[in-house]
């Protein structure tokens, strides 16, 4: 690891192993100092301070709540179960997704179609309008109800006072089991 120096007189800093310029009495220097010359210019190594607890804790916590933020957007949570008669399969609809699939419906309604033919993932379904409407609407609750538990474990996370509790916190727990539809696959 290359050292850092630090001159507190004039607040610069110099990492090893880089060319710098330095104005002396007799002319300039401009290159690589040696360690030597940095400390007859005022330069000191410069150590980082250990962490705080305040800090390290601080720190757990935040590599926690990115560990959750991954989990939260890992199919592990954003997904539901398609089961047919050819097997299950796990697809996600994201927000842009659902607001798509709620116009679609709408449209429907309004035009009197009573079914919609239409691929979730690679497997095109056809559901009624009101089918496909209320597995919407239970899609939706799934994702808020998910939201809710990401932003639970966010707060209690926040909330623990040490790093040991921080790093045994679970916090793949109390999500809503996934959904599952039952649907018929078009050829």
């Amino acid at each position: 690891m290359k050292k850092r120096y630090y001159n507190a007189t004039t607040h610069e800093w110099y990492n090893e192993g880089q060319a710098m310029t330095h104005k002396l009495n007799n002319g300039v220097f401009s290159g690589i100092p040696s360690a030597e010359q940095l400390y007859q210019w005022g330069f000191r190594e410069w150590f980082d301070p250990a962490p705080t607890p305040a800090q390290l804790l601080e720190r757990a916590k935040a590599n926690k709540i990115a560990e959750l933020e991954a989990y939260d957007d890992s199919n592990a949570v954003n997904g539901f179960i398609i089961r047919t008669p050819n097997g299950d399969f796990t697809e996600w609809l994201d927000p842009y997704k659902r607001n798509n699939a709620s116009r679609a419906i709408e449209s429907a309604k309004k035009l009197n179609i009573p079914t919609l033919t239409t691929a979730i993932g690679d497997i095109p379904v056809t559901l009624t309008t009101e089918d496909a409407d209320l597995y919407l609407a239970q899609l939706e609750m799934y994702a808020v109800s998910c939201t809710g538990v990401t932003a639970t474990h966010k707060a209690a996370i926040n909330a623990l006072e040490t790093v040991e509790e921080v790093e045994a916190y679970d916090f793949e727990r109390l999500y809503p089991e996934k959904l599952v539809f039952n649907v018929e696959e078009q050829s």
